[in-house]
């Protein structure tokens, strides 16, 4: 759990650092499987659905068949500059049930990498309760940032510097008020957006309810503020009802600048 002043000092020092980019985990194939679609293919992969169509040629995106094999593309393309150097890695408890090949399906990464990334073999026995690294959180990340923004009409770029800004696109943060989650949504928020703007119940520990609940508030607030981003990031960090009361907070002020400063960098 971080401060708000400590999390905008952390994303002014990533808006301005370079280091190398992280390791590719990715999965190079994919073998469709009842019930998937392409949209969800690419985020569980860390990619997008168009660069999923043209590595493979695909005329129609929704005419996916079963036992299909789809080649998945370079998920290092994309990534913003400011996420370099950063940890590339989740942890995930192993359940009942649980194999390795299940859970790098999961989470599309390659078996062979998740395994070397735990100092264990392929076909090793998971025991429940143990801690795996699950690598490649960055791509995952930013593919599921990308496109929930795009789906809900929304600046992408505003949306993952966000993101950032909040959580480092880290799920499992909590901040000292409760809030959750990539987007840090206080759970009054994610109430108000369920309730007017989802328009059903969102759970904001889920990473895909939690980054809809940030994209439909980013995309009132910037509509709210005729289109007004800068307007709407103050909004998002201090409220409204804040900023009419008493003004620009400094530290809103520097959120402000930090955001821009990373919607630059990409």
């Amino acid at each position: 759990m971080t401060s708000r002043s400590s999390k905008i000092a952390a994303a002014a020092l990533g808006a301005t650092a370079a280091a190398s980019a992280p390791a590719i985990a990715a999965a190079t194939t994919y073998i469709v499987r009842p019930g998937d679609t392409l949209s969800e293919i690419a985020v569980r992969h860390g990619t997008t659905v168009q660069a999923l169509i043209q590595a493979n040629d695909l005329h129609d995106a929704n005419l996916i068949k079963v036992g299909q094999l789809l080649q998945i593309p370079d998920t290092s393309v994309g990534l913003p500059g400011y996420t370099r150097g950063t940890a590339d890695t989740e942890s995930y408890t192993v359940r009942a049930g649980d194999g390795l090949f299940k859970i790098a399906r999961a989470y599309g990464v390659d078996p062979t990498a998740l395994a070397r990334a735990n100092g264990i073999g392929v076909n090793a026995n998971l025991a429940r309760g143990a801690v795996l690294q699950i690598p490649g959180r960055l791509a995952r990340a930013n593919a599921l940032l990308t496109h929930t923004a795009q789906e809900v009409g929304v600046d992408a770029r505003l949306v993952r510097a966000v993101a950032w800004m909040e959580s480092g696109w880290q799920q499992g943060v909590v901040s000292p008020t409760g809030a959750v989650g990539m987007m840090q949504i206080e759970p009054y928020t994610g109430d108000w957006v369920s309730r007017y703007l989802a328009g059903r119940p969102l759970d904001l520990h889920v990473a895909a309810d939690n980054v809809l609940a940030g994209c439909l508030l980013l995309h009132h607030l910037v509509e709210l503020h005729h289109g007004d981003s800068n307007a709407a990031l103050a909004a998002y960090y201090q409220g409204d009802a804040s900023i009419a009361k008493h003004g620009l907070y400094g530290d809103t002020k520097q959120y402000q600048h930090v955001v821009g400063s990373l919607i630059h960098r990409e």
